[in-house]
């Protein structure tokens, strides 16, 4: 950038006034006192003495205007090289971008792989970019994907598999030179496909992790929807995170996990165990609806957000020993089919376990409720244990709650029973 023509002729000017003037108020200056000198001689002598340093002085400030302007000059090329420099970085970005973005849409897993690292390194060098990059890494893993099946073929039935696609795209590139039509593109190997997605995968686990070599800070997950295989996120650190509808394929991992801010899985479908032991929810953490297929274990986790598990179907256990609510927990008519676990739990806020369904043993053991205690309507197929538990002065709340078992060895709390009703069953009433 260069100094408009404008703008360099009124600093000329400027400077040119700032040496006239400096000159004539000196010379001036220096006349009026050599007035005071005797007449003769020395007068004359003394005024063209004080003509001589008023030029030199108005020389001075002409020199420093110059100087001044020689560094103003200097400041505008360092400021038009950097804006150079940084333009020409942009450029190069956007054209990385766009690189990425077309490598991404190929059919071929390499080329894919390639975009993925290419990816990678912008947000290693480009941290105002990193957010931006993982939003088109989730974009990626929210493509329609099916996942190849567990076992592969016999290498012979690959290659003749392998054989017939190449065929295949043979014949289809023969009728395309003859016949104008709409280009076709091949669908990825699944299993290749199957490998770029883990891939994609491990960038998220790898960057997220505030020990990282190159962590990505302040990152939001948008996954809404995604098929995701043996994930995970174990230790790393989230902003917001947005699971909802998501496909869990494999064992899913989130031991140790940070989410700053809310985090969704509303919809989302765990098809084996899930791990998020220890992990932070410092906002509302959304399951409603979620499917837990496989052992489910949230022990020591810490929620300091309200916790909604509205509707929630736990197949197999559920261990939620030693966790802290912080607030409100809402487990609104949830489906436990195997032991349901709340050992040494702490609930700070309302405790809602209204319409629940436990069909394994319901285990309260030294729990807390600071708040209110709701288990209204719950139905108790297994050992009910909640004689240990401390509760607030608002108490516990089991009115129409049910026993499939009354010979089984329930605790009940104080200030309950259970009544018999009909064949082995019974309810809670108060004594």
């Amino acid at each position: 950038m260069q100094v408009r023509p404008l703008a360099a002729g009124f600093w000329m000017l400027a400077a040119a006034g700032a040496a006239a003037l400096a000159i004539w108020l000196t010379t001036a200056w220096l006349l009026d006192v050599a007035d005071d000198a005797p007449p003769g001689t020395d007068r004359a002598k003394i005024r063209v003495d004080a003509v001589r340093t008023g030029l030199a002085a108005g020389g001075g400030a002409g020199a420093a205007v110059g100087l001044m302007l020689a560094f103003r000059r200097q400041r505008h090329a360092e400021l038009a090289t950097a804006l150079e420099q940084l333009d020409a970085a942009e450029r190069r970005i956007t054209e990385l971008y766009n690189a990425a973005a077309e490598q991404l849409a190929s059919d071929k897993a390499p080329v894919r792989l390639t975009a993925l690292y290419t990816l990678e390194r912008l947000a290693n060098d480009n941290v105002r970019h990193q957010q931006t990059i993982v939003n088109i890494i989730c974009a990626y893993l929210r493509m329609p994907y099916t996942p190849p099946p567990a076992n592969r073929p016999d290498p012979e039935e690959e290659h003749r598999e392998r054989a017939r696609r190449n065929a295949a795209r043979y014949r289809a590139a023969r009728e395309l030179r003859h016949t104008p039509t709409e280009p076709q593109t091949q669908s990825p190997d699944p299993h290749e496909e199957h490998q770029v997605r883990l891939t994609a995968q491990r960038l998220l686990s790898t960057h997220l992790q505030p020990t990282a070599e190159h962590h990505w800070a302040d990152i939001s997950l948008d996954l809404t929807g995604a098929t995701l295989t043996n994930f995970t996120l174990s230790n790393c650190t989230l902003h917001h995170a947005d699971f909802s509808n998501a496909t869990f394929s494999g064992v899913s991992t989130f031991d140790g996990a940070t989410f700053s801010e809310d985090a969704e899985f509303d919809g989302a479908t765990f098809s084996e165990d899930t791990w998020f032991v220890r992990a932070t929810f410092s906002g509302v953490a959304r399951f409603d609806q979620v499917t837990f297929s496989g052992f489910a274990a949230f022990d020591e986790v810490t929620f300091s957000g309200v916790a909604v598990f509205g509707q929630v179907t736990f197949s197999r256990d559920a261990a939620f020993a030693q966790v802290t609510f912080s607030r409100d927990a809402w487990f609104v008519r949830p489906t436990f089919s195997g032991d349901a676990l709340f050992a040494q739990a702490a609930f700070s806020g309302v405790a809602w376990f209204g319409e629940a369904t436990f069909s394994g043993s319901a285990r309260f053991g030294e729990v807390t409720f600071s708040g209110a205690a709701k288990f209204g309507e719950a139905t108790f197929s297994g050992v009910v244990e909640l004689g240990e538990a401390a509760f607030s002065s608002e108490g516990v709340d089991l009115e129409a709650a049910m026993v499939t078992d009354t010979g089984l060895g329930h605790q009940v709390p104080d200030g309950w029973r259970i009544g018999p009703t009909e064949g082995t069953q019974g309810r809670f009433v108060r004594c």
